[in-house]
């Protein structure tokens, strides 16, 4: 199993695919959504989903670099989302729209630079919270996952196997 500080030609392709994609989901998936979705901060809505999503595929197949890759996109993701809704949200000062704006815009292009560098199969991690979220997903790695069906078809004891 890679772990998410090594740099070697283990990660495939698979991972760096969803790793870009997870990263740079605000390009990717929200950019063609204000097509169908017209509102400002919505069409950034699905882009935090679709990072975790991948993460938790990755973490289900045991792949420590792409779990911890799809984790730091989403929340990074979700901070964009933050930063979109606080920019929309403040009609009265607009100094203040500005700067949410301006943080936004550079957090989403250094999210950008992430997608680049883990579609290369580079080792990317965000300032500050690349440390905190490695050992998050080292924890969520450890865990025992139960394998759980649509609606509760498929249930499994707390051994994770089936019923």
């Amino acid at each position: 199993m890679n772990e998410p500080g090594s740099e070697d030609s283990s990660i495939s392709t698979v991972e760096r695919w969803g790793s870009c994609i997870a990263h740079g989901g605000a390009l990717f998936i929200g950019v063609p959504l204000t097509f169908f979705l017209h509102e400002f901060p919505l069409f950034l809505a699905p882009c935090p989903l679709v990072a975790y999503m991948i993460s938790r595929s990755f973490r289900r197949r045991r792949l420590a670099w792409g779990a911890f890759q799809g984790m730091q996109a989403a929340v990074v993701q979700f901070v964009i989302l933050l930063l979109a809704l606080g920019m929309d949200n403040t009609g009265a000062t607009p100094r203040l729209a500005m700067a949410f704006g301006l943080a936004g815009f550079l957090i989403l292009l250094y999210s950008l630079w992430g997608a680049l560098d883990t579609f290369m199969g580079i080792d990317f991690r965000y300032f500050y919270i690349g440390d905190i979220l490695n050992k998050v997903s080292q924890a969520n790695l450890k865990r025992t996952e139960r394998r759980r069906g649509w609606f509760g078809l498929g249930r499994s004891d707390k051994t994770g196997r089936d019923r």
